[in-house]
């Protein structure tokens, strides 16, 4: 069973890790740097290999055999013969920081297998600036490799990652390129591979083929293999489509939920939307708007059914912009998926914690829980301005979902929503997780796991607009906002139905990431449950301010949080709320001298606290009005019965605490179950 604090700490914990993945990389660079609906009868398409203009190749080893590409050497990019596999077969390996042997005698550490292509085959994107290489590799350990080049937007691009696996086989690793220049411009090259200082690499084969470039296109993914109607999986063909795209294209599936015989492509694999390399200006929708396409979790999927990127791959997400996933139906098979085995952890075993890229090592981190849709892109965690605009390769912008049915959702979050200046319009989501926590009370899904919470939407970021969803039984939190300025939370209706169906909050302003929430409004949302009083229900309807959530107390912080410095207090004071210092600090939502917050036009009825304001910081201008309260109601919540830090509570209107609103309770309330 996990508390919106532990799912806290692996946000937290994932920022970091994005943080010190992308300080590790830095001492080794150092060199500058539509269509027509579906008929009712599928026809198979033949799959025809992709026209190439192109073929160069290099195998490399003691000879190497060169057909327009050569190896380069001396400086950081002299590389060792040496035999891997069984049978042993010769390879070019890089130096994870040794200086190696060379025949110019040079000392300089060596990181790189550094790659010119033939002038008179390509350059300068001419005869085109779409290229894929093929890199064939030799699978041991565990650590990983990068490739580097020169590119239409500049030098020493990032053209993606790969972790090995240790199968001590020969692999080929596939890296699209959209964007190819090829001037010998990265130290007189045009790519390279470089070891990123965590283990030396070994490469037998390197291949570029040159693949026609005109400009934005429509992929279907149909035309990869992928196949709606029938029972075989889809997520292979559907990731090789993925893999295919380049900015500014648009991938089409399949409609025709209204059709009998669509199954809709059935989804065992995680889909990473950007591919290889942070890509923008991508368009995923289905081929008739008017009738769905569907996405539909198996019981062999481990992780999320889409997201934005696979962090295995590429390193710089900040670059991910503007892309519109919508008319495409999501199904993340709650009655087959369970978060939690038999060990009561989630960690891939006997549960659907994972990913099928060698990303999720750490136990219980919930970038691998078995949830809906991760749209979670770049962002700077620890900027307390959230400057966005001034920092556009930082953050990831212009991310939108629309019109879709996003439904049972195992765990994590239905719809996981990290960035700046997004949208999320027109969501329905129906059914995320299973709240039920209290003995004896029968769970609303079968699967025997207790500890599957999942909230509807899971946000943080600047300038987000969260207007005219349905969140139709969340478990955790309908949406929860971890932090951030100038963000529009409006006209979105959060339900609870009758049974045992019950969540912690309906909406809740919750700022562990980002404390300032200056400019932010929450108005004309409307809030009900009717959830069982004993087995369900909803604790907080509206709930401004993270205190609620274990005192709102955090081991370590950023600079971009607000809260008191040092231990936790019962009764902490506004007075002395600044930014944390980076240790312990209790954390509160904070309106800065000179912004405003405005909750209006908002409705909730059958809440156990309708409105519940604890942990909220006001220098500001805050507006509070219009704001309806309806029969309060009993829910699950085990701490207003058996008391919170000795103070119990029934159904109660409104309740705010450590700042005075007229017709407000006031009631310290720090116990979320």
């Amino acid at each position: 069973m996990k508390s919106k604090l532990s799912i806290l700490i692996g946000f937290v914990f994932l920022a970091g890790w994005q943080l010190l993945q992308s300080r590790a990389r830095l001492p080794i660079a150092p060199s500058p740097l539509m269509a027509s609906a579906p008929s009712h009868i599928y026809l198979p398409i033949i799959l025809k290999p992709e026209p190439a203009l192109f073929s160069l190749s290099i195998t490399l080893g003691s000879i190497n055999i060169s057909h327009g590409i050569s190896l380069d050497q001396g400086g950081d990019v002299d590389t060792v013969v040496a035999s891997k596999g069984s049978p042993p077969i010769e390879t070019r390996g890089s130096g994870n920081g040794t200086a190696l042997p060379t025949t110019d005698g040079n000392t300089i550490p060596d990181y790189y297998i550094q790659f010119n292509v033939d002038d008179s085959q390509l350059l300068a994107g001419n005869p085109t600036s779409h290229v894929r290489v093929e890199v064939d590799y030799f699978d041991g350990g565990t650590d990983s490799f990068s490739l580097q080049y020169d590119g239409l937007a500049g030098t020493f691009l990032e053209g993606g990652s790969v972790v090995k696996t240790n199968t001590n086989t020969f692999k080929t690793a596939k890296f699209n390129l959209c964007d190819a220049y090829f001037g010998n411009r990265d130290n007189g090259a045009d790519f390279r591979i470089g070891d990123d200082a965590n283990g030396a690499e070994f490469v037998r084969a390197v291949r570029v083929i040159g693949l026609a470039s005109s400009g934005p296109q429509t992929l279907r993914v149909d035309n990869f293999g992928a196949n709606p109607f029938d029972n075989n999986p889809d997520s292979d063909a559907i990731q090789a489509a993925l893999d295919s795209t380049c900015s500014g294209d648009t991938v089409l599936f399949t409609s025709g939920i209204s059709l009998p015989s669509y199954k809709g492509y059935l989804i065992d694999k995680t889909l990473f939307l950007t591919g290889t390399s942070a890509k923008q200006n991508l368009t995923f929708t289905s081929s008739d708007p008017n009738n769905h396409s569907l996405l539909s979790a198996t019981s062999a999927l481990k992780g999320y059914v889409v997201r934005l990127f696979a962090r295995s791959r590429f390193w710089d997400s900040g670059r991910i912009d503007n892309i519109d996933f919508g008319n495409i139906d999501i199904n993340g098979g709650r009655s087959l998926r369970k978060c939690l085995g038999a060990d009561n952890i989630a960690n891939g075993i006997d549960d659907n914690w994972g990913s099928w890229l060698p990303e999720c090592s750490a136990a219980d981190d919930p970038w691998c829980h078995a949830g809906n849709i991760g749209m979670d892109g770049g962002y700077v965690w620890d900027d307390a301005t959230q400057n966005y605009q001034g920092n556009p390769s930082a953050w990831s912008t212009g991310i939108v979902v629309h019109d879709l049915v996003d439904q049972q959702g195992e765990c994590g979050s239905a719809l996981a929503f990290f960035s700046a200046a997004g949208t999320i319009h027109n969501v329905t989501i129906n059914t995320a997780g299973d709240h039920v926590h209290v003995p004896g009370c029968a769970l609303t899904d079968a699967d025997g796991d207790q500890g599957g919470w999942s909230d509807g939407i899971t946000l943080f970021g600047p300038g987000q607009t969260i207007t005219n969803n349905t969140i139709i039984n969340p478990s955790d939190v309908g949406i929860v906002f971890f932090g951030g300025k100038d963000t529009v939370i409006s006209d979105n209706t959060v339900q609870i139905t009758t049974g045992n169906y019950g969540a912690f909050a309906g909406i809740a302003v919750h700022p562990w990431i980002f404390g300032d929430v200056g400019g932010m409004q929450v108005n004309g949302n409307q809030i009900t449950s009717a959830g069982d009083s004993t087995c369900g229900g909803l604790h907080a309807g509206l709930n401004l301010g993270p205190q609620m959530w274990s005192a709102g107390c955090v081991g370590s912080s950023s600079a971009a949080m607000y809260g008191n410095s040092g231990a936790c207090s019962l009764d902490p004071s506004p007075a002395t709320v600044a930014p944390c210092t980076g240790g312990a600090c209790q954390v509160w939502a904070y309106l800065p001298s000179g912004s405003n917050f405005t909750m209006q036009d908002n409705a909730v009825t059958g809440a156990q606290i309708n409105y519940l304001v604890d942990g909220f910081d006001i220098l500001g201008s805050f507006t509070d009005t219009n704001n309806a309260s309806a029969t309060p109601r009993l829910s699950d919540w085990q701490a207003a019965k058996s008391g919170c830090q000795g103070v119990t509570w029934g159904a109660l209107d409104k309740v705010a605490h450590a700042l005075s609103l007229p017709g407000y309770t006031d009631l310290i309330i720090h116990c979320e179950r």
